[in-house]
């Protein structure tokens, strides 16, 4: 029987329509040959660092940070074509009935890797918690402009899932303001914690560990689900054990773990699910001081591409998933990724 489940860091009903359930095999992408570079160049390859703007991070194979002329591992790059640009000004007024503020911000790109890769997991583990390491440099050095409300880390796989590149790279955004899905976590979280005098996704790890349905994989400082209202077949939800409200709080061995995790993760879309779309965002709390996000739970969101929103969905605000997380889990648990 279908069922309404309510997510209650969102405080939100989704329903999981089981009569419509698709088996987890099902799910998996046909392969699909791609050209390994469809460019002649590719602006992010080694070699042509000279096709992007002025970089403002260049990380060496041992995480230093490294002058323009030396090898590199990582790069952090201003955005060509970006969506936010540094030089506005950060001002809201009045037009007529609306609102409207210049476009400031950052818009920054993270390249993952020198060579010509098409896919995160191509990455090695040692070459993920770098690219785990350049997050939290820039989210430190950028919360210093205290015009910047809030970042937003996330990586787009595939054509489908919005990357316009096919050299694996992941994007990094900085806002004056906090964006409505933010907004909203921090707002239903804190209601949460006013009325139970607990955090939300704390309760959540205290329960999935203990019932053991839903949780996929875990080492010490990391919990990696299946999410109870899950929104989408496979989404997957990597959250610390430890409470704290910002990424950027993480310490070195919680790094090396979240790094451990997302390769793993990863590795799963690529190899058993043949490889489809995704997008991945870390959701961290704001970085204004004045606000006190102390209830707020940081972690990372995984959403495959694998079903398709209908007209109830948009109509309506409430997902239907296909497949329930509990199969999902089963499924992904069965294989050899997650083994411990």
């Amino acid at each position: 029987m279908p069922e309404y489940r309510k997510d209650i860091i969102l405080d939100e009903w989704v329903i999981i329509a089981t009569e419509r359930a698709k088996r987890p095999e099902n799910f998996k992408e046909q392969i699909i040959k791609v050209d390994n570079k469809a460019l002649n160049v590719c602006p992010f390859d080694r070699g042509n660092e000279s096709m992007t703007p002025p970089e403002s991070l260049r990380i060496d194979n041992r995480g230093n940070e490294v002058g323009k002329d030396s090898p590199w591992q990582v790069r952090v790059v201003p955005n060509k074509f970006p969506a936010l640009v540094p030089n506005a000004q950060p001002f809201s007024q009045q037009y007529g009935p609306y609102m409207v503020m210049d476009g400031f911000g950052l818009h920054e790109v993270v390249v993952q890797s020198p060579e010509h890769i098409t896919n995160i997991s191509e990455l090695s583990r040692w070459q993920v918690e770098l690219i785990i390491s350049v997050y939290i440099r820039r989210l430190i050095a950028i919360k210093k402009d205290n015009r910047i409300e809030s970042v937003i880390i996330m990586l787009n796989q595939g054509k489908e899932a919005g990357a316009s590149l096919e050299h694996s790279h992941s994007q990094i955004f900085a806002l004056p303001l906090t964006p409505p899905n933010l907004m909203n976590e921090i707002s239903r979280t804190r209601n949460y914690f006013n009325q139970n005098h607990r955090c939300a996704m704390c309760d959540i790890i205290n329960f999935e560990t203990k019932e053991d349905k839903r949780v996929v994989y875990e080492n010490k400082e990391f919990v990696m689900l299946q999410p109870y209202a899950s929104r989408n077949p496979f989404e997957t939800w990597i959250v610390p054990k430890r409470h704290d409200s910002n990424f950027e709080n993480i310490s070195a061995q919680e790094a090396n773990s979240f790094a451990q995790c997302l390769k793993v993760l990863v590795d799963f879309f690529y190899i058993d699910l043949n490889n489809p779309p995704f997008n991945y965002y870390i959701h961290t709390g704001t970085l204004d001081g004045t606000k006190d996000n102390s209830h707020y739970h940081w972690h990372l969101e995984l959403e495959p591409k694998l079903s398709i929103k209908a007209g109830f969905e948009i109509a309506t605000g409430i997902d239907i998933c296909i497949t329930t997380p509990e199969y999902t889990a089963d499924y992904m648990k069965a294989g050899d990724f997650f083994k411990a």
